[in-house]
């Protein structure tokens, strides 16, 4: 079995643009109502729904190959800023961010 987390959006385009924009994540399969993106030994699902209910969304988390300060500014290139900034963890560090339909996207770095 593979982990896969599903996004339930209205708006498949803004969604897939994000996620492949802001955080470099490429659809590995793409069609008018389901984008399927391959990230590390898991993938990532974009759903298109007519009407997405508040609580049928995931949070998403993703370990990043790099620090967290480099992530943080790609973002901001992209006019993307995180809901909160670095936090020191257990596991390392983290921080949040929303996607454009207001589903929390943590980012770690871990400590190995």
């Amino acid at each position: 079995m593979r982990l896969q987390p599903i996004i339930y959006t209205t708006n498949t385009s803004r969604s897939v643009e994000w996620y492949s924009t802001v955080l470099g994540v490429l659809p590995s399969y793409a069609s008018d109502a389901w984008t399927a993106f391959a990230v590390g030994d898991a993938s990532l699902g974009i759903h298109l729904v007519e009407q997405r209910p508040n609580e049928a969304y995931v949070e998403i988390s993703l370990v990043s190959g790099e620090p967290l300060e480099e992530v943080i500014a790609r973002l901001a290139e992209a006019g993307v800023e995180p809901e909160e900034g670095i936090k020191e963890q257990p596991f390392g560090r983290s921080f949040l961010l929303r996607d454009p339909d207001g589903a929390p996207v943590q980012i770690n770095e871990h400590v190995h």
